[in-house]
């Protein structure tokens, strides 16, 4: 070999080695450049950031600033009013005993100030029960704040959990993906003995192809996940992150606690029973419709006119004015009545609701932990499956190297492990979606994350 080609040898060498080390940093640099997002952080994101929750905070407030005195009409009114009015006139006028006047631009000033106050002291109650409604209002608003939370916190555990799982699942392919390598090495190397085939050769080139293709579609699955993620926390949906690497699932919830505070806390329960007090409420206001309403009224007033032509001069008038306005409709066309009707079916209907709501947060209670602890069943037998799987794969690698088992016994063996190790992921994290449901519909799942207490 002349010096030549141990050079151009040497140079190819060593730009190959620093593209390697380029390609290593950058991959390094990307790694430790995303930051650890926790499921706490990713939470305490989705509190300050979420759309819906960021509507639902605003719909509260709405209800807190409508409940006030004013509002439910305890307060009185107070107008003010004023008017300033010039104009300038040409006047004629004759009078019987001959005498004539013709004044051009004859100005006129009109100054009117006023106040009035008016305050119902009596309306049949209505004002009363208005400030009931404004409050179970802004009970429902927080109530609705609390559900919204609920469904936002749920959706990010929920996505937050699936990267896990697809993380993992990319794990277990690149696992895979070794296995067919080592597939194909031992191919060849029976081919360069003699004692192999081409076709088997190729069989493990075609299974190695298909292993690398499912890595793709299942590397596009998280790329998706990341971006729900990201939309759910509100923010730049390009973001990069890292998760945990493991799901983690509370073994240890109770039936009988979840129903027991379902009935209590549940966001939807709780969202008919307001809606049972508002019926309640609105029957309480059809009602006063039928009593007298009573009105004190006060007011000041000034007027001051001046004119250059006409009989008066000027005239100034101040002075104020009090007095009490009583008023009862006798009949409004049965339009009280029929409100009232309806008002008492109303009541009936949220009654009816609300004992069906109860009826369904049971039944769903009582679905969603059978769901719970089938998948906590599953958890365990495939932990059982995966290990009896890894061992029969161990074997199958000897085997295949020893040409005592065939590539597509081999491939069904590899097969059997992806398909346990996939299925072991789906069982853990359907066990922590279905806990994750529990927390939600019993109302604990919002403490939890207030008292910065770990879901897992």
């Amino acid at each position: 070999m002349s010096n030549g080609q141990i050079q151009t040898g040497l140079s190819w060498m060593i730009n190959k080695m620093k593209k390697i080390i380029v390609a290593a940093f950058l991959l390094y640099s990307s790694i430790f450049a995303q930051q650890k997002l926790t499921l706490q952080n990713a939470v305490e994101t989705a509190l300050k950031n979420n759309f819906s929750i960021s509507i639902a905070r605003g719909q509260m407030e709405i209800a807190d600033n409508n409940l006030s005195p004013g509002s439910a009409g305890f307060l009185p009114t107070l107008d003010a009013s004023g008017t300033i009015l010039r104009s300038v006139t040409n006047t004629t006028q004759e009078y019987f005993d001959g005498r004539m006047v013709d004044r051009n631009g004859a100005v006129t000033k009109n100054l009117n100030a006023s106040l009035a106050l008016n305050w119902t002291v009596f309306d049949g109650l209505q004002m009363f029960a208005e400030l009931d409604r404004l409050k179970e209002l802004k009970k429902s608003g927080e109530i609705s704040f609390k559900s919204a939370v609920e469904q936002s916190i749920s959706s990010v555990i929920s996505e937050y959990y699936n990267i896990v799982r697809q993380q993992q699942i990319l794990e277990v392919i690149k696992k895979s993906i070794a296995l067919s390598e080592e597939r194909v090495r031992i191919a060849e190397n029976k081919l360069d003995v003699g004692s192999g085939s081409r076709f088997d050769l190729r069989q493990a080139k075609v299974d190695l192809n298909e292993d690398r293709t499912n890595y793709l579609r299942e590397e596009l699955k998280l790329v998706q996940a990341e971006i729900n993620l990201n939309e759910l926390l509100g923010r730049d949906v390009n973001e990069q992150f890292q998760v945990e690497d493991t799901i983690v699932v509370n073994k240890n919830l109770n039936p009988d606690d979840m129903l027991s505070s379902a009935m209590d806390k549940n966001s939807e329960l709780l969202i008919a029973r307001e809606n049972k007090n508002l019926a309640d409420i609105n029957l309480r206001l059809a009602r006063s419709g039928w009593f007298p309403a009573i009105n004190l009224t006060a007011g000041y007033n000034y007027t001051n006119s001046e004119a250059e032509a006409g009989f008066m001069k000027s005239n100034l008038n101040i002075g104020f004015n009090y007095g009490v306005t009583a008023s009862w409709n006798l009949f409004d066309g049965l339009k009280t009545a029929t409100a009232i009707q309806n008002a008492a079916v109303n009541i009936d209907i949220n009654k009816t609701l609300l004992n069906k709501t109860e009826e369904n947060i049971k039944a769903v209670v009582l679905t969603s932990f059978k769901r719970y602890e089938n998948s906590l069943v599953l958890v365990e037998l495939e932990t059982e499956n995966l290990e009896s799987a890894r061992e029969n794969v161990d074997i199958a690698v000897e085997r295949l190297r020893l040409g005592t088992l065939t590539p597509l016994e081999f491939r069904e063996t590899q097969k059997r492990l992806l398909e346990s190790q996939s299925r072991l992921l789906q069982a853990q994290y359907e066990a922590k979606i279905a806990e994750t449901d529990l927390l939600r519909l019993s109302g604990e799942l919002v403490k939890k994350i207030r008292g910065q207490i770990p879901l897992n």
